[in-house]
C-alpha cells in the first residue's frame, strides 16, 4: 500500500477528534456529577439548611455540563499553531507519516492499538489517547478501499 494525500486544516474535523478522545474522560466525569447531584438531592431532602448539599448539587450540575465544553475548548487552544498549515499524509505497510511545513510525526503500524472507523474518517490509534485522524475526503474511492483492506487485515492480526 502506498497513499500520499494533502490534508488541509479542518477545524471542526480536529474538534470531532479531541471530542472522541476526551470521550471516556468526559463520561466518567458525567457520572461523578450525576452521583453528586443524587448525593446532593439526598441531603437537602434530610435537611434543607445544608450548605454541602447545595455545593454538591452545584458541583454536580456543573460535571455534567460545563465541564466537557470547556475541557475541549482548553484543548483546542492548546493545540500548537504548526498543525493549520496542513499536513501531507502518507500511508505504506510500514508508516503513517503526518508531515507539517515545520514538524513531522511517524508511527510504525506495529505500535498500532486499534483503528475506529466512521463515516468520516479513520481514527489510528496509538495507544489510549493518542490517534492520528486519517480523512476519507482527500482520498479517491479506490484508496479508501485500499486502506479498509489494509486495516482490516491488521484488525485480523490483533486477534
Amino acid at each position: 500500500m502506498q497513499i500520499s494525500m494533502w490534508v488541509p486544516h479542518d477545524e471542526k474535523r480536529l474538534r470531532r477528534t479531541l471530542q472522541f478522545l476526551l470521550r471516556p474522560q468526559m463520561k466518567l466525569i458525567r457520572i461523578l456529577g450525576g452521583v453528586l447531584i443524587v448525593l446532593g438531592l439526598a441531603l437537602l431532602a434530610l435537611d434543607p439548611s445544608t450548605p454541602l448539599a447545595y455545593l454538591a448539587v452545584i458541583l454536580g450540575l456543573l460535571f455534567v455540563v460545563a465541564i466537557a465544553p470547556i475541557t475541549l475548548t482548553w484543548s483546542m487552544r492548546a493545540q500548537s499553531n504548526v498543525i493549520k498549515d496542513g499536513s501531507h499524509v502518507t500511508l505504506d505497510d510500514e508508516w503513517v507519516t503526518v508531515t507539517y511545513p515545520l514538524a513531522e510525526s511517524r508511527f510504525r503500524w506495529a505500535g498500532l492499538g486499534r483503528a475506529i472507523e466512521t463515516p468520516e474518517v479513520w481514527y489510528i490509534m496509538f495507544g489510549k489517547i493518542q490517534a492520528v485522524t486519517i480523512p476519507k475526503d482527500p482520498m479517491t474511492d479506490e484508496q479508501r478501499a485500499e486502506f479498509a483492506a489494509f486495516v482490516d487485515g491488521l484488525r485480523h492480526a490483533w486477534k
